[in-house]
C-alpha cells in the first residue's frame, strides 16, 4: 500500500506545482497597460533581433509602453506597440532600436513628432523607422565590395595585358614625347626671334644717331614735345607695365619652369613604361595576379570562402547559462554551467559542466596477503569521488518537441523537451546511466522549467525516479535513488564571446 501512495503523492505534487506556475505565468504576462489608457500602433523593421514581447518602449528615457506582439509581414518584422495616451504620438513620429544592456537585448526609443502634425490614430503606423542593422548586413556589404574589387581587377588585367591596352599606353608615351619636343622647339624659335629684334633696334639707334648729327635745335624741340607726351601718358604707361611686365627675368623664369615640367613628364613616362613591362612579364604580386589566371581564381575562391565563413559566424548565436538546484534528500546543491551554440532556430549544440554532489563511483580490486581473519583474499572496494561531469548533446526541434541525444553527465543518454505557452513552460525528460551497478533501472529525470521573465527561469522536478535510494556507508552520501529538487538560473547571449570562437585553436585527434 505504501508503494502505491508514494508515486501518487509525487504525481499530485508535480500537478499542483504546474497549475500554480501556470496561474502565476498567466498573471505576470498579462501586461500593465489597459485598453482605455493606451493606444495600439505598429512599425515595420528589417531586423527585429533582440526584441521580444514586453520589451520597453520609452520617450526621453521614460517608459511609455511595451511591445505587445511581433509577427512577420511581407518579409519584414511587424512590431506592434502599446503606448500610453499621454505620450502624444503624431503622424510624423519616429522610432529607433537601441541596445538596452550587454546581454544582447534591445529596446525602442520614440520621438513623438512635431506639435503641428495631426495625432496618430488607433492602429496607425509609425513610418519613420531608424532600423539598426546587425553585423550580418555589415559583412554582406563587405562581400559586395569584395565582388566589385574583383570586377575592377579583372577589367584592369584585360586592359593592360591585351594588345589594345599596350597600344594605348604606347600612344600616351608618344604623345607626351611629341608635346615635349613641340614646347622645346617653340621656346628655341622664340629666343632666336628676340635676338633678331634686339639687333634691329640696335641698328635703328645707329641710324638715328647719324641723322640727328648737326640737328641739335630740332632735336631739342622734338625732345620737348616727347617730354610733353610722356607726361600725358605716364599713368597709362605705368598701368601697362603692371599688366604685361617688362623684365627679361620673368620670361627666363617661365621658360625654365616649362623645361622642368617637361623633364618630369619624360621621367614619369619612363617609369610608367617600366611598370607596364614588369606587369606584362608577370613580375611582382600585381603581375602574377594579372597574368596568372589560376592564381586569380584561387584568390577569388579564397575570398568567397572567407565571406561564407564570416557569414556563418555572424549567424551563430551563443547562449551562456548558469543553473543551481537544491536536492532535498542529498541536502546539497547541484550547479551547472551551460553553453548553447545555436546555428539555426530549430537546432542547437549543448555543452554543460556539472558539479553533482553524488559524485562518480569507481570500483577497484584489492588483494590482501595474508587476509584478515574472516575475510577473503580478493576484495572489491567502492570509491566515490567528487568530479565535474560533462554533457555534450545535439538537439533538433520538431514543432513543440525538441529531441536530444549525446553524452549526459559523462554517460550516454537521450532526452526530450516539450514546450507550451510559447516556450514559457517546458517539460524536460532525460534518461542516462544505463550500465551503473548501483542502478537497477536507468536514471530517469523529469523537470518542469518556467520562464516568467527574460533571462530568468525556475525549475522543479524528480531525479532518478525508478531506483531506490542507496547511500555511501562511510559518508552517508546519496549515490543512487529518487530525489526531489528545486532551483533556478539565468541565461544570456554573448556576441563578444562568439567572436573569440574562430580564434580558438582547432582540436585534432
Amino acid at each position: 500500500m505504501r508503494k502505491f501512495f508514494t508515486p501518487l503523492r509525487v504525481g499530485l505534487l508535480v500537478v499542483a506545482a504546474g497549475v500554480t506556475l501556470f496561474l502565476f505565468l498567466t498573471f505576470v504576462r498579462r501586461g500593465g497597460l489597459s485598453a482605455g489608457k493606451a493606444i495600439n500602433v505598429y512599425a515595420l523593421f528589417h531586423d527585429a533581433t533582440g526584441l521580444s514581447k514586453r520589451s520597453r518602449v520609452q520617450i526621453a528615457g521614460i517608459v511609455v509602453g511595451e511591445i505587445s506582439d511581433i509577427v512577420l509581414q511581407g518579409g519584414l518584422a511587424r512590431v506592434e506597440l502599446r503606448v500610453r495616451n499621454d505620450a502624444g504620438l503624431k503622424e510624423d513620429a519616429a522610432i529607433t532600436k537601441r541596445a538596452e544592456s550587454l546581454l544582447g537585448d534591445y529596446m525602442l526609443d520614440i520621438f513623438p513628432g512635431t506639435p503641428e502634425a495631426p495625432p496618430l490614430q488607433e492602429g496607425g503606423e509609425i513610418k519613420k523607422v531608424v532600423d539598426t542593422q546587425g553585423m550580418e548586413m555589415v559583412f554582406n556589404s563587405l562581400g559586395k565590395i569584395t565582388n566589385d574589387i574583383q570586377a575592377v581587377t579583372a577589367s584592369l588585367r584585360e586592359m593592360l595585358t591585351g594588345e589594345q591596352g599596350q597600344a594605348s599606353l604606347q600612344r600616351v608615351v608618344q604623345n607626351a614625347v611629341q608635346l615635349s619636343n613641340s614646347v622645346d622647339a617653340m621656346v628655341r624659335d622664340s629666343t632666336a626671334r628676340l635676338e633678331v629684334i634686339l639687333r634691329n633696334i640696335e641698328g635703328a639707334s645707329g641710324d638715328v644717331r647719324t641723322i640727328t648729327r648737326g640737328q641739335e635745335e630740332r632735336v631739342g624741340q622734338i625732345v620737348e614735345n616727347i617730354a610733353q607726351i610722356t607726361r600725358d601718358i605716364r599713368d597709362v604707361s605705368a598701368s601697362i607695365k603692371q599688366v604685361i611686365g617688362s623684365r627679361e627675368e620673368d620670361l627666363k623664369g617661365s621658360v625654365g619652369s616649362v623645361r622642368e615640367t617637361l623633364d618630369r613628364l619624360d621621367h614619369s613616362a619612363a617609369n610608367l613604361e617600366e611598370i607596364t613591362e614588369k606587369v606584362k612579364t608577370g613580375h611582382g604580386v600585381a603581375g602574377t595576379l594579372l597574368t596568372n589566371e589560376r592564381t586569380g581564381q584561387q584568390l577569388s575562391e579564397s575570398i568567397e570562402d572567407l565571406s561564407d565563413f564570416v557569414t556563418r559566424i555572424t549567424r551563430l548565436k551563443l547562449e551562456v547559462g548558469l543553473r543551481s538546484e537544491y536536492l532535498f534528500s542529498q541536502g546539497a546543491s547541484k550547479n551547472t554551467l551551460a553553453f548553447r551554440l545555436i546555428p539555426k532556430p530549430d537546432k542547437y549544440y549543448l555543452v554543460e559542466f556539472i558539479d553533482d554532489p553524488r559524485g562518480s563511483v569507481d570500483y577497484q580490486i584489492v588483494q590482501r596477503n595474508p587476509p584478515d581473519v574472516g575475510q577473503a583474499v580478493t576484495q572489491e572496494q567502492r570509491i566515490t569521488r567528487n568530479t565535474v561531469k560533462i554533457s555534450a548533446e545535439f538537439a533538433k526541434r520538431y514543432y513543440f518537441t525538441t529531441l536530444r541525444f549525446g553524452i549526459i553527465e559523462s554517460t550516454g543518454g537521450v532526452g526530450a523537451d516539450f514546450h507550451f505557452l510559447e516556450d514559457a513552460l517546458t517539460l524536460k525528460l532525460d534518461a542516462f546511466n544505463f550500465s551503473i551497478q548501483e542502478l537497477r533501472y536507468p536514471r530517469v529525470r523529469a523537470a518542469l522549467r518556467v520562464q516568467a521573465f527574460q533571462h530568468v527561469f525556475a525549475t522543479a522536478g524528480i531525479d532518478d525516479i525508478f531506483n531506490k535510494q542507496v547511500r555511501d556507508t562511510a559518508t552517508n552520501r546519496l549515490i543512487a535513488g529518487r530525489d526531489f529538487f528545486f532551483g533556478g538560473g539565468i541565461y544570456f547571449t554573448d556576441d563578444d564571446l562568439k567572436a573569440v570562437i574562430p580564434l580558438a585553436p582547432a582540436v585534432r585527434p
